[in-house]
């Protein structure tokens, strides 16, 4: 699903972007702004941070909204309150109200002529500046510990640099204020050289000067309530659902007709109509959803924030598509040029496809937050160059499993489905992917082995092996006669070469005779060993991945032998030895005779 995503967004985040260079609401920014956009369009995410201020202003106590007759601030006993007294007064006036201006007019120097337009260039020349925090000028407390009478708030009080940039010289004046008995001012420079400051910085826009905050959010989501009539809300959930119906339709009569596909065996119409499946299904819903909003009233933001959803839903779509199109092509040129017969080509197919899904998602995310969020991606990919490089030493282990995976896919020690044996474990092989391969051992139990274990570690491939050779070995009594040792042989010769035995092991007797031998003395038996060859193929051209026969094949096989030998043995009185212990007692007569018998053998 994921390689669907990679070509058309490629394609779309190109021709978009171009759009988007030369659309008059790009976000561009010029060297005299500050870096301060000049779009007036709402962010998401600036949105969404209104959304929080909102909610949490539905609890604030009316007691604490502060307003032109309770200001936050109304001091004059720090550099601190002086200039948030200023600001504050002063952002009311520029609203219509008259009365805080005697508070920011206390704030300059007394007798300045034409003291209200000082103080409106001074508000000019605070909303080209950064917003000023408090806690970046000393407070009452700070001023009589240090015993401050002078603090310059601009050029030195805040970082400006960025401003001497955007206007390619420096700033014509100061902002500085003093202390004036137990009261703190504007100093008679900066007020009467805030025009002159205001002129030289008047290159950079202002900012806005109205906290938003929570009002944003309302002013943005409160038209769409007030503006849409009840009967678009009801069209606008008939479609969406309706769309979404449709689409919940389309998907369950595609399934029915890809579940009689596989029952016939038709793959291949199997492949298409799955890659058909997603795409239509995402259409449907979408161009329901669509249909269903156009009645609906939108804020700018809000609309652009839509479009972009349904941009992004068919991006998707159309990208799906296009990556099951390729994987119906690698489908069809794996079977053109290797078969279905071909297992590495399976399994190579398999990753291949897992790769370009990978991938496609990659690109898909980068489209999306390109986009439709409007982050700078690349700036957010150099942003994380240094948890890159942490990443990079933490995941080197990711690396070598990475490596370990190539090198199965280059030497092919095994294949989903083989018998392997791996430290000692048993099981097949359920999957191998890029970083781990998974074997369900015989307990049941899955074991995930990290791919880097496959470089150093021996791993044996028992779906391989053409035959199973056994190496049986038969243990009788130490009182069987030489006779009976003979017959036992003979026994064992007869089972092994027997049609029965021979046609269920597929073994070839000229090729691969069994052999049975009297080989050894135990410390308790006398010990037969015989030889015998179980094949997976008769002919011995195919291994046991290629056929039916396997380990549990060969048990039953086993079992066929072992059950013919204990028939005959029973038959012919042979005993099959186990270990035995005897003990004498002290005042056993027998035991002092033999004690007796030994002794005198030993003197002669």
């Amino acid at each position: 699903m994921l390689l669907r995503l990679s070509l058309i967004a490629l394609m779309l985040g190109a021709f978009q972007s171009v759009v988007l260079a030369q659309s008059p609401l790009s976000t561009k920014q010029s060297s005299a702004d500050g870096n301060r956009p000049r779009s007036t369009q709402v962010g998401f995410f600036e949105l969404l941070e209104s959304s929080g201020d909102a909610l949490l202003d539905l609890f604030k106590p009316n007691g604490h909204r502060h307003s032109a007759q309770s200001p936050e601030y109304n001091s004059q006993k720090s550099p601190r309150d002086t200039v948030m007294t200023f600001v504050e007064a002063m952002n009311h006036v520029a609203q219509g109200r008259r009365e805080p201006l005697e508070r920011a007019l206390n704030t300059l120097p007394a007798d300045i002529p034409d003291a209200e337009k000082v103080a409106m260039d001074l508000l000019h020349v605070f909303d080209r500046l950064p917003e000023i925090s408090p806690g970046t000028m000393p407070g009452e407390k700070t001023v009589a510990e240090q015993d401050i009478a002078r603090f310059e708030l601009f050029p030195r009080g805040i970082d400006c640099a960025w401003a001497y940039k955007a206007i390619d010289e420096a700033p014509n004046g100061h902002i500085v204020l003093v202390r004036d008995g137990d009261k703190w001012r504007f100093s008679d420079q900066t007020a009467l050289g805030a025009s002159d400051l205001l002129d030289s910085i008047k290159a950079i826009p202002p900012r806005a000067r109205v906290e938003r905050k929570g009002q944003l959010f309302l002013s943005v989501v409160e038209p769409t309530v007030r503006k849409t009539a009840a009967i678009d809300w009801a069209l606008a959930a008939i479609f969406t659902m309706g769309g979404i119906m449709v689409a919940w339709f389309i998907y369950k009569g595609v399934q029915r007709i890809i579940a009689k596909r596989e029952s016939r065996g038709d793959d291949i119409m199997t492949t298409i109509l799955t890659s058909i499946m997603i795409p239509a299904v995402i259409f449907v819903g979408v161009l329901g959803a669509a249909i269903g909003s156009a009645k609906i009233y939108m804020h700018p933001a809000l609309s652009t924030f839509r479009w972009n959803m349904i941009e992004a839903a068919l991006v998707l779509a159309g990208v799906y598509l296009i990556v099951s199109l390729i994987e119906l092509a690698c489908l069809g040129a794996r079977r053109t040029f290797y078969g279905d017969e071909d297992p590495y080509a399976r399994m190579m197919s398999l990753v291949v496809r897992r790769g370009l899904r990978v991938v496609a998602t990659i690109v898909l995310l980068l489209f999306v937050f390109q986009n439709v969020f409007k982050w700078n991606v690349m700036a957010l990919i150099g942003g994380f160059g240094i948890f890159a490089l942490a990443l990079s030493l933490a995941a080197q282990d990711a690396v070598k499993n990475l490596f370990g995976g190539l090198t199965i896919f280059a030497n092919r020690p095994f294949i989903d489905g083989d018998w392997v044996r791996f430290e000692g474990e048993i099981g097949t092989v359920e999957d191998v992917s890029l970083q781990v391969t998974r074997i369900r051992l015989l307990s049941g139990e899955v074991l995930s082995v990290p791919n880097m274990k496959f470089i150093d570690n021996t791993v044996e491939n028992l779906s391989m092996r053409k035959y199973l050779r056994r190496v049986m070995d038969v243990q009788i009594t130490y009182d069987t006669p030489p006779a009976k040792v003979d017959e036992a042989i003979e026994i064992l010769q007869q089972i092994l070469t027997s049609d029965d035995v021979v046609g269920d092991g597929k073994s070839n007797l000229d090729m691969h005779p069994p052999k049975v031998w009297f080989d050894k003395f135990g410390s308790h038996y006398l010990n037969l060993r015989a030889d015998y060859w179980y094949m997976m193929d008769g002919d011995e051209n195919r291994i046991q991945r290629d056929s039916e026969r396997g380990y549990f094949s060969y048990l039953d096989h086993a079992t066929l032998v072992n059950r013919k030998l204990l028939q005959r043995f029973n038959e012919a009185d042979i005993d099959f030895a186990f270990p035995t212990q005897s003990i004498y007692l002290a005042s056993d007569p027998d035991r002092e005779l033999a004690i007796e018998s030994r002794q005198t053998e030993s003197a002669t």
